[in-house]
């Protein structure tokens, strides 16, 4: 196992002990906050990355990615706010015993599937831009974990405009 896939996996595991920490209404929140996300970064990226192109200067690919992750955090991140706040008022009305602990489980493996899917979604992006020869693009190649992600990203795909999934993969 490369550094490349142990970073993955370490990311993997933090996703899940924060589905355990957050409960289920936030992790659905969250997987609903990646979904809009990843709708807003891959509409939008180019433009956004038009809008930004003189910072990046001659690193094109490195621009776009920069783009639609930082879409993507905007999109996720606001939508993430009014889940929290939508959990705040089911917390003021759960008065089921045991609710709260299915709440954490269910919100732990709903974690996984998170984590999955946003790295996946980096993944592919990622494999469309990275060069083989380069750091990232010959990581992506060796890596076990990433074909893996990129498989799960395929539940998101519908969302994704058709100029991004047409992009030739490295994996």
């Amino acid at each position: 196992m490369i550094i490349f896939d142990i970073v993955l996996a370490v990311i993997l595991a933090i996703f899940v002990f924060s589905g355990l920490r957050k409960g289920l209404i936030r992790s659905v929140g969250s997987i609903i906050a990646l979904i809009i996300g990843a709708y807003v970064a891959s509409n939008f990226y180019l433009t956004f990355f038009e809008w930004g192109r003189s910072l990046v200067a001659n690193h094109e690919a490195g621009g776009k990615i920069a783009a639609f992750i930082i879409l993507f955090i905007a999109a996720s991140s606001l939508t993430n706010l009014i889940f929290f706040l939508i959990e705040k008022v089911f917390n003021l009305l759960a008065i089921i015993p045991g609710s709260r602990y299915l709440n954490n489980i269910l919100g732990a493996l709903l974690g996984l599937l998170e984590g999955s899917l946003f790295l996946g979604l980096m993944v592919f992006v990622a494999s469309r831009y990275a060069l083989i020869g380069n750091l990232l693009g010959d990581n992506l190649a060796k890596s076990v974990i990433a074909p893996w992600l990129l498989k799960v990203v395929n539940i998101i795909l519908p969302v994704l405009p058709e100029a991004l999934k047409a992009l030739k993969s490295i994996i």
